[in-house]
């Protein structure tokens, strides 16, 4: 687990309880793991935990982002009833016309959509590329 509830109301407190947040937490592991290609999620690589005692500043920094990454991401899923990319997708259209017919979603704000597809809020994905975390290349087969 990347994070402990009282990690979590550290970096947002009173955002929910720790029931809610151990409903979300596997599941925002699971999107943070998607948008950092498992950087602390492979075997044999970077550990978060000594990364965060590291006397490294900038090690201990990267450690403190991820955390909060994967803190916004949980209060992001919880406020737009998310828990998916494909949760995302179903919400990020405002509207649609096909001849006479208009589909308007009924979150035509757009709250939902993100740059990256996943139900990751932009300000994390700023959070992780600004450290190094974000990939968006393709991995090797």
């Amino acid at each position: 687990m990347y994070l402990t509830y009282p990690e979590y109301s550290n970096i947002l407190p009173g955002s929910l309880s720790e029931d809610e947040f151990n409903k979300l937490i596997s599941k925002a592991e699971i999107q943070i793991d998607t948008v950092t290609n498992y950087f602390y999620g492979m075997p044999n690589s970077h550990v978060l935990a000594d990364d965060s005692i590291s006397d490294y500043p900038w090690l201990n920094a990267r450690a403190s982002a991820f955390k909060r990454a994967v803190a916004m991401t949980i209060d992001y899923m919880d406020s737009n009833s998310v828990t998916d990319s494909s949760d995302v997708k179903d919400g990020s259209y405002s509207s649609v016309e096909i001849g006479r017919t208009t589909l308007q979603s009924a979150n035509s704000g757009g709250s939902l959509s993100t740059s990256s597809g996943f139900a990751v809020p932009d300000e994390a994905l700023v959070l992780l590329g600004r450290f190094g975390l974000r990939y968006g290349g393709v991995a090797s087969v």
